[in-house]
């Protein structure tokens, strides 16, 4: 240590700091593998949701109901304040077991649609309420 320049110190302390998370992540592994069952209890605090998108529906579909209810503030937390983007997109990730990466590029993605495509998902659930509303007589 005595060749080092004050400069140089502070490195040499994150690298300790590095060392010991490693090996902090290590342990936490080798505990995984010797006690599995007592670790998976603590790692699956929020059970899986038993809901999953059929083959058919893409991301950008459910990015429109998303994009939708982000909007229209309508979706709020206990205190009332409107969700932001990210936390309703993570809830629906958790909904369906997916993953949307980049919630507010997809976003942007849906309100730079052409007019015409822009609420395509959305129009053919209307159009699927519309026909159950009719087949049942309703006026």
């Amino acid at each position: 240590m005595y060749g080092l320049s004050k400069k140089k110190m502070p490195y040499l302390h994150l690298i300790d700091e590095a060392i010991g998370l490693l090996n902090t992540e290590i342990r936490l592994i080798e505990w995984r593998i010797k006690y599995p069952k007592q670790l998976q209890q603590c790692t699956n605090k929020q059970a899986l949701s038993p809901l999953y998108l059929a083959d058919r529906t893409t991301l950008i579909n459910i990015m429109e109901l998303v994009s939708g209810l982000f909007l229209s503030k309508n979706i709020v937390y206990q205190n009332g304040k409107p969700t932001c983007l990210v936390d309703l997109s993570k809830s629906f990730e958790w909904l369906f077991n997916i993953k949307i990466s980049d919630c507010h590029q997809k976003h942007e993605d849906v309100i730079k649609r052409k007019p015409g495509k822009m609420t395509e998902f959305l129009n053919g659930l209307e159009d699927l309420i519309r026909k159950e509303h009719d087949k049942k007589g309703y006026r």
